[in-house]
């Protein structure tokens, strides 16, 4: 899973039969310092997420089962809106340094 913003939303008129009535969202991962990342990442939404709110993503099976459909041709979709993040002041420079390395590798 991860944290992102919501930056905007894709619309698509002629798409697959099975995400027919999915709204999909343009979501910017954002890094252990809550700093936007450089990615951005098309996810299905049945929350209602709006524009500017924090959102919480999952990947693969975990997205689908959120979207209630396992067979659905998707792989992000918001499963949590966030109220609130506290993040302690003593994240160390060990994993500071393995989220960056995420990031380079493709991942949010």
């Amino acid at each position: 899973m991860f944290l992102g913003k919501v930056v905007g939303t894709v619309w698509s008129t002629k798409k697959s039969p099975d995400l027919e009535g999915v709204r999909f969202l343009v979501v910017h991962p954002y890094d252990l310092e809550k700093e936007p990342t450089r990615n951005i990442v098309i996810v299905a939404d049945r929350l209602g997420a709006g524009t500017g709110e924090m959102v919480i993503c999952a990947f693969g099976k975990a997205a689908r089962t959120a979207i209630g459909n396992q067979e659905m041709a998707i792989e992000a979709a918001v499963v949590g809106i966030v109220d609130r993040v506290d993040i302690t002041d003593t994240v160390s420079a060990e994993m500071r340094e393995a989220a960056r390395q995420l990031h380079e590798n493709g991942r949010p």
